[in-house]
Formats: structure tokens, sequence, C-alpha cells
């Protein structure tokens, strides 16, 4: 997990800042966790020597990591109740451009369901997750893969409100390579102009 520790220049206060990070091709659900219970660490002040193994655990720093991981498990709990809207779930189930295209636009996407929809997917259909970050925005791509399937969900501030988030939603249906896809997600290219790219906004 990327994260950075600011200080005030003049009230000396600190604050620790997390940042997005790349990966591909993993178990949603335990890369989660892994992030859950690193954060909370590190919150709470254990050393990143301790955290990757370096150094052993203080007392401390184990009792810290017992909460963490408690949290991540009751967290996780909250996940599995969450309800997933029937038509996002046909996402998966839909091969055909034409299906998918009607069913998007009939909910709203907050990050927990998103979340949920990726563990689900993992755990049901065999969907493992990759992310991708954009170098000349504040867009983040997530991708989630089974074969030659694949369906990816990407972030971007609001036209109309840069302190909300829209989603665009593409999937292998659309006739899109997903490697020329991450090229330019990685660019300072627009991805979603719609000469360039077909896609839905959630």
């Amino acid at each position: 997990m990327i994260h950075r520790i600011l200080k005030h220049k003049k009230t000396k206060e600190t604050r620790i800042v997390f940042s997005h990070s790349e990966f591909e091709n993993k178990n949603p659900i335990k890369h989660y966790g892994h992030e859950v219970i690193v954060k909370q660490m590190i919150l709470n002040g254990v050393s990143n020597e301790e955290i990757t193994g370096k150094k052993p655990f203080t007392t401390s720093s184990s009792k810290i990591f017992k909460k963490a991981h408690l949290q991540w498990l009751q967290l996780k709990n909250d996940f599995r109740h969450i309800n997933i809207p029937e038509n996002l779930m046909q996402l998966l189930k839909n091969d055909g451009k034409a299906e998918q295209e009607k069913l998007p636009y009939s909910f709203l996407l907050p990050l927990g369901i998103l979340n949920s929809f990726f563990f689900k997917a993992y755990h049901e259909f065999g969907y493992t997750l990759s992310q991708y970050i954009s170098k000349g925005s504040k867009s983040v791509a997530k991708i989630i893969d089974c074969g030659d399937h694949w369906h990816c969900f990407v972030s971007t501030p609001s036209e109309h409100n840069k302190e909300k988030t829209q989603f665009h939603y593409l999937s292998s249906a659309f006739g899109i390579d997903r490697n020329d896809l991450v090229k330019r997600i990685q660019s300072s290219e627009s991805i979603f102009k719609p000469e360039q790219w077909p896609h839905l906004t959630i």
C-alpha cells in the first residue's frame, strides 16, 4: 500500500495520505483484506519493518494486528450482506454487447456495492481483479477477468461536480482490446471521448 507522511510547515502536525496502487489478477477478497489490515496498522503506528516481516511484532503491534484482523472480518461480513442489484450480476451472465448496454443504466453504483460485486464475481464465477491508474487524471480503472471475458469499471471525477465520482463501464463484448485499453488508461490521454471508445456512463 502506497502512503506518504505529510508534515505541516507551521504547526508540525503530521498527516498520513494513502494513494491507489496498481496490481493485476488478484483475489479481490484477499487483496482488499490485506489493504484494510495494513492501513489500520500504519495508522496505529506499526513500523514498516514489522509490517513487511523484517522485524518481529512487538506486543503492542501484535495487539494492533489482531484488532485490525477482527475489523476486516466484520467488514467482510458486512459486504456479504450488501444487496447487489440483479442487473449488475447479469453483466457476468450476458456476453453480448446489446444485452450489457441495457443493464447498467438503472442503478447507482456506491463503492460498497462495487466491492461486494467483485467479491461475488470471484467467489461464484472465478473473476480476478486488476487495478490501473491514469497518469494524466484522477481516473482509476478496475478490471475483472475470467478467461477471455473481462469487465472494466473506471471511476473519474464527475463532469458536473469534481468532488463526486462517476463510473464508466466497458467490457470485452464492446470489441475493445484489453491491452490497448490498459495502455490508454495509463497514459495521459482521455479514454472516454465517444469517437475513441464505446462506453457506458453509470
